[in-house]
Order: C-alpha cells, then structure tokens, then sequence
C-alpha cells in the first residue's frame, strides 16, 4: 500500500505524537483515530495493524530524516570544519526529530528489535563510511565503527540530557556540549600532518 496519500500521513503524524507521549503500549489505536479524525477501521485498512502502524510509522520518519544530506557540501573543508558542520546537521535531525527520538526512548529493553529502522543506525552507517574513505586518505586515525558509534553516543547522550533533564542537570545548552565534544573529537582523531 502507498502510505503517502493523505490520510495515511494524518494517520502516522498523530500515532508519532501520541507514541512520542504515551508510548507503544500505552497509545490505543481508538485514540489514534480520534485524534486523526478518522475511524478505527480506516486504520486497520491502511495499515492492518498497531504493530504495522508503528513500525511504518517510525521507519517514515526516519527515511523522512534525510539523513543521507548531512555529508552534503563537506568535500572542500577540513576535518574540524566538517566534523562542526556534520554535528550541527546532526543537532537539526535531533530537534526536528523530537517526537521520533521520544518513541525511541520509550521502548523496554525487550522490544530493540521491534523498530527495525531506528535513527540514529542510521546516521551511524552514514558516518561510518565517511570515516572509512577519511582513513583510506590518511587524513583520520582510529577504527570507523567506533568513531561513528561514539560520535552519535555522545551527541544523542547531550540530547538526551536535554529532553530528560529539561535544563535540571546541566545548564549548559545541549548544542554547546555538542560544540566542545566536537573539538575533543577531532584533536582525538585528526592525524597530525593534517591539524
């Protein structure tokens, strides 16, 4: 079925909102059709079940995320440039991705592998290959996987902190903990012909 049609989106748009808040277990596909002003049925139709809906649902968002366009324009700068402006893309994909990333942080231990399309795999496969051809040219040390996964860690980890904390355990700004990780970053990694 094509899940772009209007209703599908409405449908998807609220059952995001209301997992965000409530969770996968705790949200009702009756309220998902409240809410979207439509009847439980038509949901059922477009998307055969809440497991369906949610699984859907998050991976389009996720695909939604253009996660892909956070490499763009990157070519001409330096590692610390690029590493800087690739945070900062990372930082956007966060905010606007709230909701996403609540109904990531609602899931039990028990249910990793219900969403098999998560967002912040995602931007780490993205990164990881970044990481590879930077290596290949000499310009990086350090195992790609790792510098992805802990580049994420530490960016979701201050976004996190943001979310969960709403400003109770740092005052200290997401983003600038972003900023300063970014330079621990690269003076860790960026090899020193190329500083």
């Amino acid at each position: 079925m094509n899940y772009n049609n209007v209703t599908s989106k409405k449908i998807m748009r609220v059952a995001l909102k209301l997992f965000s808040e409530k969770g996968y277990y705790s949200t009702t596909t009756k309220e998902v059709a409240k809410e979207a002003e439509v009847n439980e049925l038509t949901i059922f139709r477009h998307f055969g079940s809440k497991a369906n809906l949610f699984q859907l649902t998050t991976e389009h968002y996720v695909i939604d995320a253009k996660v892909d366009h956070i490499l763009d324009e990157i070519d001409d700068l330096d590692f610390k440039q690029s590493m800087a402006l690739i945070a900062k893309r990372i930082c956007t994909l966060c905010d606007e991705n709230r909701e996403l990333y609540k109904v990531q942080m609602k899931l039990s231990d028990d249910e990793q592998d219900f969403v098999k399309l998560k967002l912040s795999r995602k931007i780490i496969t993205v990164l990881e290959t970044y990481f590879e051809d930077l290596k290949k040219e000499s310009k990086i040390n350090g195992d790609a996987h790792i510098m992805a996964a802990t580049f994420v860690a530490s960016l979701l980890g201050a976004f996190t902190v943001d979310i969960l904390g709403e400003g109770t355990v740092t005052h200290i700004h997401w983003k600038d903990l972003v900023s300063h990780y970014v330079k621990q970053f690269v003076a860790l990694y960026h090899t020193e012909d190329q500083r």
